[in-house]
């Protein structure tokens, strides 16, 4: 009888020695119109969080999988993304076709998208960049990179100092995140603040266009750019693979490098990247140098992720460093050549879980720890003019949520953020100042039958301490601001079809004041004006209203939409007619010569327009693209016009594409913008030709890929609206760029 018992307990224990190393899945990736296998395909298991990579053969492989339904999502660049649903309880060999084209419906929009829907289901105007489009257009910096995208134009101060504007909103009303969260810099504050991260690294970028205050808070007024990286692995990548980069640029001299790499063992995923960047004085259309305009960057990062069946968490580190000129007027007497010399250190923690299997299905707790600092020097002597510094810590948790059986679904959260701000030198233009923010949020969705209605709410706490300071001679006095405010949206898509849907969405949003334009009382030499604030400002509070169309098909993608924003208490730097001589013996101000005054101030303003992009694929190879955009503001009192509205914008770009070569010619119109502010210059309108062509090879296991870009193929000479420079400079000449890349 023992002998039995024993002889069973193996023959348990050798099918649970079975069951415990799991079963195997090994699959194939090919094309479907030649059925060639595709090297370097992305595979991921979604539930598993685990990745690799098709071989030379195109083959993956997985293994120690445990029964139960997975689904598998193949993604590569100048293909559409693959998704398949398999049952394993067995070993199974799979065959994925995938299919070139630039059309993807299955893209899947993170950014302003909580409950996960499809995002032709979206209510709000999103797009996203990625794949190819970020290969061939990838930049220095986003505002470049994203620059000619629907409704998205770029507002610069020489090549390092660009910032994208959204339907005519920039600076702090425009909100960057990096993965979901802030950046933790000045960029918003000034056209003279670069932003602190490095435009060569983003996986992707989502633009949310339209008011965002309801998930974002203060500051997405008029739209939220979230730049996604793989600082936190969010999946396990099979052993060690990871690319390298190097790019020479001819208009500015330009030399970057870069290098990724991904490790993964178990249930612990590690990620490090490095970028260095090197480019002196641009030469513009006629072949002048810019003086001045040079940049020096460099960084890293570092990551690690534990991401078990249940969810992730992981912790990252990242440095960035950049030094730019700043381009010298001209026209000025004796001008100073000014330098800007940037740091930024930061932590950043994630910790999450999607297998809950209760009411709240999953929860997201994320934050972040940013010290950032800035000096602008004097490349004649040497000294510090202005030094900035921001210490940041911000947090957010969220929780998803589904009713068994039920239309509803949707999540809530909490948000938190606290700012010391500090600003030292004899050119300080501000005070300090303390920021603290605290939010709770709540965004659901119903979807019946073609129908699918979002709605939401935001109460935000907004805090801003002032104390005393003695600027250009002037005491203040210590003060705190408080702006809290309670924000909504409401949305609706109608699905006509599997591919058709109609759209619209009504939103409140808001913005509290910067420092900047409660409390500055100095020369600012970023607008070349003595600037004083007004520390009675109110809030903006912008109501938006959104409506559109989709088409997502197989092979062809065109959404059109309009919007209209109503804004209150419009802050404006407006001129009045004095100026400032700081070598005046009595009054500094005066009716006739020196530095032009400005005054913070606040008006009702309408800013609406229209924007469209259309992809058709053709064949599996050749493609178009059309974009064209349009933006109109002006005060609701005067009828007078916004300044730095961009003009209408025109673009088309047919493009060639296969497995192994790519090639494409941008066509850009821009029309003159002589509906202008006060005081500010008009331009005259210009066309551009880009042009582009990329090859990758094989070598073993080794992937190359060679990218040509010829930006401004013509050499035209031109002049942006939304640059600071129009007044004395041209945007960059010719440029040819050369980029070889390889991955592993």
């Amino acid at each position: 009888m023992r002998s039995k018992i024993f002889f069973a307990a193996v023959i348990l224990l050798f099918h649970a020695s079975i069951y415990a190393q799991g079963f195997k899945i090994k699959g194939k990736v090919i094309d479907e119109a030649d059925l060639e296998p595709l090297m370097g395909v992305s595979i991921l298991v979604e539930e598993l969080k685990t990745g690799t990579s098709t071989d030379e053969n195109g083959v993956f492989a997985f293994n120690n999988i445990s029964p139960g339904t997975y689904t598998i999502r193949a993604t590569y660049i100048g293909h559409r993304t693959s998704v398949k649903k398999i049952v394993i309880s067995s070993d199974q060999e799979i065959i994925i076709k995938m299919q070139e084209g630039s059309v993807d419906i299955n893209e899947v929009v993170v950014t302003g998208n909580p409950i996960g829907n499809d995002p032709k289901e979206s209510a709000q105007s999103a797009m996203i960049v990625s794949s190819l489009d970020l290969q061939i257009k990838r930049s220095s910096n986003v505002g470049e990179t994203l620059n000619f995208q629907p409704g998205i134009s770029m507002r610069s101060n020489g090549s390092a100092a660009a910032r994208p504007v959204i339907r005519g909103f920039s600076n702090s009303r425009i909100l960057i995140l990096e993965n979901g969260l802030r950046m933790g810099d000045l960029s918003g504050s000034s056209d003279d603040h670069g932003v602190s991260s490095d435009g060569s690294a983003p996986e992707k970028i989502e633009i949310l266009r339209g008011p965002a205050s309801l998930l974002y808070g203060s500051s997405a007024i008029g739209g939220v750019i979230n730049i996604i990286t793989e600082a936190i692995p969010n999946y396990i990548p099979n052993g060690l693979n990871g690319d390298a980069d190097l790019t020479r640029g001819a208009v500015n001299n330009a030399l970057s490098s870069s290098a990724d790499l991904h490790f993964g063992t178990g249930k612990i995923a590690m990620h490090g990247n490095f970028f260095s960047r090197r480019s002196s004085d641009y030469k513009d259309g006629n072949g002048n140098l810019v003086s001045n305009s040079d940049q020096s960057s460099n960084g890293y990062q570092f990551g690690i992720s534990f991401i078990p069946n249940w969810g992730r968490a992981g912790l990252s580190y990242s440095y960035f460093s950049d030094n730019y000129g700043l381009p010298l007027n001209p026209h000025e007497t004796a001008p100073v050549p000014v330098e800007i010399d940037m740091h930024k250190r930061e932590v950043r923690f994630v910790a999450e879980s999607s297998d809950l299997g209760s009411f709240i299905k999953s929860f997201s707790l994320k934050g972040a720890l940013q010290n950032y600092d800035h000096k602008e020097i004097s490349r004649t002597n040497g000294e510090t003019g202005t030094a900035f510094a921001l210490n940041s810590f911000s947090s957010d948790l969220s929780f998803s949520h589904e009713l068994k059986d039920s239309v509803l679904h949707g999540v809530f959260g909490l948000w938190g953020m606290n700012q010391n701000y500090r600003i030292t030198g004899d050119e300080a233009f501000t005070p300090n100042a303390d920021y603290s923010s605290f939010a709770a949020y709540i965004f659901e969705g119903i979807k019946i039958k073609n129908v699918n209605i979002q709605f939401g709410g935001r109460f935000e706490l907004n805090r801003i301490n002032i104390p005393s300071s003695q600027i250009s001679g002037v005491y203040f006095s210590a003060d705190e601001k408080n702006y809290n405010t309670l924000s909504g949206s409401v949305g609706i898509v109608y699905n006509l079809s599997d591919y058709i849907s109609f759209y619209s969405n009504a939103a409140n949003a808001f913005r509290a004041p910067t420092i900047e334009e409660l409390s500055s009382y100095a020369v600012h030499e970023a607008t070349g004006s003595f600037d004083i604030g007004d520390r009675n400002l109110a809030s903006e509070k912008n109501l938006g209203i959104d409506f559109g169309f989709r088409l997502r098909e197989p092979d062809n993608q065109i959404e059109l939409s309009g919007y209209y924003n109503s804004i209150e208490n419009y802050i404006y730097r407006k001129p009045i007619n004095l100026f400032y001589d700081a070598e005046a013996s009595g009054s500094k101000f005066n009716n006739s010569n020196g530095i032009p005054v400005h005054v913070y101030s606040q008006t009702g303003a309408v800013i609406y327009g229209f924007e469209s992009k259309a992809v058709y694929d053709f064949n599996r190879s050749f493609s178009t693209t059309l974009i064209f955009d349009y933006t109109r503001g002006k005060q609701k009192s005067s009828d007078e016009n916004l300044p730095q509205m961009p003009p209408f914008r025109f673009s088309l770009e047919p493009r060639y594409s296969t497995d192994y070569f790519w090639t494409g010619l941008i066509l850009k119109l821009t029309a003159a913008q002589n509906l202008t502010g006060p005081n500010e210059t008009t331009t005259k309108g210009y066309g551009l030709i880009d042009f582009y062509a990329g090859i990758k090879f094989l070598t073993g296991s080794i992937i190359h890929m060679i990218n040509l870009k010829v930006d401004n193929l013509l050499n035209q000479p031109y002049r942006e609206h939304l640059s600071a420079l129009k007044e004395f400079a041209y945007m960059p000449g010719r440029n040819i760029e050369l980029s070889y890349k390889f991955l592993f």
